[in-house]
């Protein structure tokens, strides 16, 4: 069997860089300090974007959210109308709240507070639910209506939005 010899088979490009048995201890600390400079330069570089502020969407009230929404993201929306009107096909009244939601695939839904007893005016949220977390940035109008046969106070509701909130009397049922 022959033996070769590792520095025949090379070529000159590719020798094995000579170590001193004596100092083997300097490659080890050169690349050490090439770490550290490498990982420093990287913080360095990072930290203008760390000291930005981080980009927030408004705060929202701690309100009731509807359960079904639970796993997409909610909060209070504007409204520009509500309309009370009587509805003979139910016998009752019906609330119609009107706007115009940010994002065309925005599930907008009246979200009612819980009280012991009866308040003067019940309070009724416009929440927008994004479901799926894709957002489509086309702002489209909502129309949305609920019978008021139990979320209605001693002198009617209150609708509450994002920015203002409307007290509207609800007459006695008509029959």
């Amino acid at each position: 069997m022959e033996t070769v010899n590792w520095r025949q088979t090379l070529r000159p490009s590719q020798s094995r860089p000579r170590v001193d048995p004596k100092n083997k201890g300097d490659a080890m600390r050169n690349y050490q300090w090439s770490l550290i400079a490498g990982l420093g330069l990287g913080l360095t570089a990072m930290l203008p974007a760390a000291a930005a502020p981080l980009a927030s969407k408004p705060p929202t009230p701690p309100l009731v959210v509807p359960a079904w929404s639970l796993t997409g993201d909610c909060y209070p929306i504007d409204f520009t109308g509500v309309d009370i009107e009587w509805y003979a096909g139910g016998g009752v009244y019906q609330l119609t709240v009107t706007g115009v939601k940010p994002y065309t695939n925005m599930e907008v839904s009246l979200s009612h507070e819980a009280y012991q007893g009866r308040p003067a005016f019940w309070r009724t949220l416009v929440i927008g639910c994004v479901k799926n977390g894709l957002l489509l940035p086309l702002a489209s109008p909502y129309y949305v209506t609920m019978t008021l046969d139990q979320f209605v106070g001693t002198k009617g509701i209150e609708i509450v939005g994002a920015s203002r909130q409307v007290r509207r009397a609800v007459p006695r049922s008509k029959g």
